[in-house]
């Protein structure tokens, strides 16, 4: 069940969010061999200052939280070990999800600033093997200045769904999503690392809620909440590719 802003928050930051989820999962980096095809190019994302060193995350202050509420420097428990080849880890949901997107597998809006991002890759059963056909793949994330479309920046939380969409894997579970890569935004005292937020469920398996981050970003390794196994590698100049297998735990 999603968590409120307002919950979030006053329940002491994202942490409580990877709880709430209830799941079991563990992580593996994916190792697809699909390539996705770079289209268009645009405006460089905003880039956060590099860090030197962690920052202390700063707690959440009393009464309405700021635009992008604050993190708990708690990082989540460790996954479990998973049996068999290992299933995709769990990441927090965070306090931006909003349920109703619509089926398009091309996120961004045209003449949206940012650079072009072609993602694509299979959605597995636990076997690492066995595709799954018509697994479906809700997406979300930040646009090119770190912004989501709920997050308060316009005055309100509602409105038209921006860099939000469903789509369904192929017959050979293979998937492919147009986007721009999200900017960074602060999060407490310290910058949040780009992601792309992704739940993806099939029947007969259990329902994943993680996020995909991206090599080389200089704020990986200082977010109590990224794992690595969820970082995927960047191809491309002025657009970008990079591939992602889901591996599903059976339910």
């Amino acid at each position: 069940m999603p968590i409120s802003r307002r919950t979030f928050v006053r329940s002491g930051g994202l942490w409580v969010a990877a709880a709430a989820l209830g799941v079991d999962l563990l992580g593996c980096k994916e190792t697809s061999t699909s390539s996705g095809r770079a289209v268009g190019s645009g405006d460089v994302a905003r880039t956060a200052p590099v860090p030197t060193a962690a920052v202390p995350t700063a707690p959440a202050p009393s009464g309405e939280p700021p635009p992008y509420g604050y993190a708990s420097a708690q990082p989540p428990a460790p996954a479990t070990a998973a049996a068999r080849c290992g299933t995709t880890a769990p990441n927090i949901e965070g306090p931006y999800y909003r349920a109703g997107a619509p089926s398009r597998a091309d996120l961004a809006d045209a003449g949206m600033k940012g650079t072009r991002l072609v993602l694509s890759g299979r959605v597995l059963a636990d076997d690492c093997k066995t595709p799954l056909e018509g697994a479906v793949l809700d997406l979300w994330q930040a646009d090119a200045e770190g912004r989501y479309d709920n997050d308060g920046h316009t005055g309100r939380k509602s409105g038209p769904l921006v860099l939000r969409g469903k789509l369904a894997s192929r017959t050979d579970g293979t998937y492919e999503v147009k986007s721009i890569i999200p900017g960074r935004y602060l999060n407490g005292a310290q910058y949040r690392p780009a992601h792309i937020h992704v739940k993806v469920s099939a029947p007969g398996f259990r329902p994943l809620t993680t996020q995909l981050y991206f090599d080389g970003d200089p704020y990986n390794d200082v977010d109590p909440f990224i794992d690595k196994s969820l970082v995927m590698k960047l191809r491309g100049t002025s657009a970008k590719a990079a591939d992602f297998d889901f591996v599903l735990q059976r339910g």
